[in-house]
């Protein structure tokens, strides 16, 4: 899969604006999130992860895109299970 250049820009700077977004102003604000807000926090990062999977299928085919959402899913997966470690690990310091 070659990727062109503008690709490796867009993509970083889509990071960089979230980063950027997620420090200046969620942060900006400190509070206990309630489930609605964490709700639409979750179903915004996760539509735009299904739609740069669809980029992916459109630009370069379903392999590629069967592997960005093979891994996605495993890396998410993961993220959850270290929630319940810490869960298990804080609760035991009490």
């Amino acid at each position: 899969m070659n990727v062109p250049v503008w690709g490796w820009f867009l993509t970083i700077g889509l990071m960089t604006v979230f980063l950027a977004v997620d420090v200046f102003v969620i942060a900006r604000r400190p509070h206990v999130p309630s489930m609605a807000e964490a709700a639409r926090h979750l179903a915004f990062f996760v539509g735009l992860a299904v739609l740069f999977g669809l980029f992916i299928w459109v630009q370069w085919g379903p392999q590629f895109a069967g592997e960005f959402y093979a891994g996605w899913l495993t890396e998410y997966s993961l993220s959850v299970d270290n929630l319940f470690v810490f869960l298990l690990i804080m609760g035991s310091f009490k």
